[in-house]
């Protein structure tokens, strides 16, 4: 009934219609009236449609009513994104109406929608359809004899109620919120996370607040403690590898790997591939309890110096750990892969092994730069570690003439010492070996996906759509006035031609592109992945830390190893996948965001040593309240439009401050900056520009006001997997 309706409300020639109207222009009966008014009441509470003053039904956006997501950075506004509108609505204070940090919103745009970017479009809540904020974490302190939770989440004051005493003023605790309309919000502690001088407790409080737990419930630990650890019966029945040296490539501290490689020459000047992945679910079925907590989390998070695995150390570190000398379950892709860097003959497989060596990404890059003593060391594998970076050049060239596009952005790597504490901040640079294994991970998840898509087999995809064409049109501006020239209609191909072809003092135009990209998601349909240029890509190679992957096995067992393939099932099938899809996809985005948050906080606490210090960096953003300028290492902060001398007016189109009277402050332009303020607490790091790359010298000016700092500037600027 309800689709029916919505078929009704969204045609074309739709005239609005009151219940009776409606009620005859369907035909029904008199026994489906309570189905009509049933679904006509979902739909109000859905917001699919109104009721206008006179009782007739009216869709929402005929008064500038609409859905969306609000994200609220700073107490004092915040943004809506709506899948109706290209750009973000921009939401003062008091259109809150009670709206938290990423609630499902309803809204109403104020005035005529206006797609330029330097129009300030304008909105308010009118309704809050679904809360993101069902807990928060923090602090407990207590004031007049009552508990309030001190958290980052939000800006509202949170009364703690029902505090028994086990807790204590310093703890810091999850909690449910109970009452989101009483002003303070209520709410009740479900949780108890640490006390806030704890080694770590800082992080644990932010990953806690994605929900990504660091304990497992009792339950998933007896689970996994059941498991049999005994192999060898099942080791028999699978069929060998067919390479004899086979490794592990992995991070100095990484503890599971699920990912193994052997290469060797084929006599008609081929390439023969192995990639082994970790077979995840022999030990994970279905349903269990294991299955359903790797669901909830979706993905491992990495922060900084711990590890919040998807799976128990059980499974993650030991029994699907490609350890070396040990026998472990895998599930293989053998590949025959010609000069063109085309595969020509694969196989996947159940089999088991175990690895000759395990290998870290130093240790293969020094090998491959001409280290004589790691060479005398690993000497049984130099030849296949020359034949792997050979093979990556035939792929990456491969990739290349296909239009792939590699970005390489700077990362960022924080060292601690023992107690948590940021000792160094370091750019990540990607060596032969960490390109090896990209090129060799992408390939085989490009094999498995192409497998089962000419099966014509409901299966999850790894999918990324073109760019938006608006903010694509806005990036050339950007481009053009930097002295590029774009094409009118970019493909992939030349958007890679533009990568290359960026000078090293415009490598921020790079990142800038990067945000002009749709976002990778999973998904049950193949529309291709854009910034691989592929047309069928899914994620295989790390079902010990990625849900998507662990489905990907399944569904391998399903099609390839036992055959079942029952056409009746495939309905209910899809529409798993589609859940499955659309909650890896949210909690990948979670552990991102989750990421960011750890280490903009480190990063701010590690500049808290340098205050009054100079460092020379580049202009990576402009904005009207000043500009973000980024140091080798990584680290980003402020400078506020207030610390600049003289008057500016901000040009979006080409991304500068122009001066009047004064210097002008481009994207790229070098600049020397002295650290003023560094907040942990706040994750705000907060420069004054000293000079530019003109010589120009600045006079001091007075901080900005507390409530008009800005935090969480360039999100996108490190690379996830693809």
């Amino acid at each position: 009934m309800k689709k029916r309706l919505l078929e009704i409300f969204n045609s074309h020639d739709y005239q609005p219609k009151n219940f009776e109207e409606l009620f005859a222009f369907m035909g029904l009966e008199d026994s489906e009236r309570d189905d009509l008014e049933k679904a006509l009441s979902e739909l109000l509470d859905e917001y699919e449609v109104l009721l206008s003053r006179k009782k007739r039904y009216i869709l929402p956006r005929t008064v500038n009513i609409y859905k969306g997501q609000i994200s609220i950075k700073n107490p004092d506004f915040g943004f809506i994104t709506s899948p109706d509108f290209e750009r973000d609505f921009y939401v003062s204070k008091s259109g809150f109406n009670g709206a938290m940090d990423r609630d499902l919103v309803v809204f109403q745009a104020l005035g005529e929608y206006n797609d330029s970017d330097s129009f300030k479009q304008e909105a308010k809540v009118i309704d809050i359809l679904k809360r993101n904020l069902t807990t928060l974490v923090g602090e407990l302190y207590r004031k007049k004899g009552r508990f309030y939770l001190k958290t980052r989440s939000t800006d509202r004051l949170v009364r703690v109620v029902g505090i028994c005493d086990q807790y204590i003023e310093g703890d810091v605790v999850k909690v449910e919120i109970i009452d989101y309309d009483r002003d303070p919000v209520e709410s009740k502690v479900i949780e108890k996370i640490g006390f806030k001088n704890d080694i770590g407790i800082d992080v644990l409080e932010i990953a806690s607040a994605f929900n990504f737990p660091l304990k497992f419930p009792e339950e998933v630990l007896r689970e996994a403690k059941s498991l049999d650890q005994d192999i060898a019966e099942e080791a028999a029945k699978r069929k060998k590898p067919s390479l004899e040296r086979i490794i592990t490539i992995d991070g100095e501290d990484a503890k599971d790997l699920d990912d193994a490689v052997g290469i060797k020459k084929l006599q008609n000047g081929n390439y023969f591939l192995g990639v082994y992945i970790a077979d995840v679910s022999h030990y994970v079925r279905e349903n269990s309890a294991l299955d359903r907590e790797a669901y909830s989390r979706g993905t491992s998070v990495y922060l900084v110096n711990r590890v919040i695995p998807m799976l128990p150390p059980l499974l993650s570190n030991n029994l699907c750990s490609l350890n070396p000398g040990v026998e472990k379950l895998v599930i293989a892709c053998e590949m025959e892969i010609n000069p063109a860097g085309e595969v020509v003959n694969s196989e996947i497989f159940p089999s088991a092994l175990a690895t000759t060596h395990r290998m870290t990404y130093t240790n293969v890059n020094k090998i491959l730069a001409g280290d004589l003593d790691l060479i005398a060391m690993y000497r049984d594998i130099y030849e296949d570690l020359l034949l792997m970076r050979e093979l990556k050049e035939v792929l990456n060239a491969m990739r290349n003439e296909r239009g792939a596009l590699d970005f390489d952005v700077p990362e960022g790597k924080i060292i601690v010492n023992d107690e948590g504490k940021p000792i160094r901040v370091e750019a990540i640079e990607r060596g032969e070996g960490e390109r090896i294994i990209e090129e060799f991970m992408l390939i085989a998840n490009e094999t498995v996906a192409t497998r089962i898509y000419h099966l014509d087999l409901p299966f999850i995809y790894r999918v990324h759509e073109e760019p938006n064409q608006m903010k694509l049109d806005n990036f050339k501006l950007l481009a053009k006035n930097l002295g590029y020239q774009m094409g009118r209609k970019m493909n992939s191909r030349q958007l890679q031609d533009f990568l290359q072809n960026i000078k090293e003092e415009d490598a921020f135009l790079k990142t800038i592109l990067l945000r002009s990209m749709a976002k990778a998601v999973y998904s049950e349909r193949n529309v291709g992945h854009y910034g691989l240029s592929s047309s069928c890509y899914t994620h295989f190679t790390a079902p010990i830390r990625r849900y998507p992957d662990l489905l990907v096995h399944r569904l391998i067992r399903k099609y390839l190893f036992n055959y079942e393939m029952d056409a009746a099932e495939f309905p209910f099938l899809q529409d798993k996948i589609a859940d499955i899809a659309g909650q890896s996809s949210k909690r990948e985005r979670d552990a991102i965001e989750c990421e960011y948050r750890v280490e903009d906080m480190k990063k701010a606490e590690y500049m808290e040593d340098f205050i009054g210090e100079k460092f020379e960096g580049v202009i990576s953003g402009v904005t009207k309240f000043g500009l973000f300028v980024l140091l080798p290492n990584t680290v980003e902060g402020l400078v506020h439009i207030r610390r600049l001398p003289g008057r500016h007016v901000f040009d979006p189109v080409s991304q500068s401050l122009i001066g009047i009277g004064g210097e002008t402050y481009r994207l790229g332009d070098k600049v020397a900056v002295q650290v003023i303020k560094a907040d942990k607490k706040t994750s705000e790091i907060d420069f004054d520009l000293v000079y530019n790359n003109n010589g120009g010298i600045k006079k001091k000016k007075k901080a900005p006001k507390k409530n008009e700092r800005v935090k969480g500037h360039g999100k996108n600027k490190r690379r996830r997997k693809k």
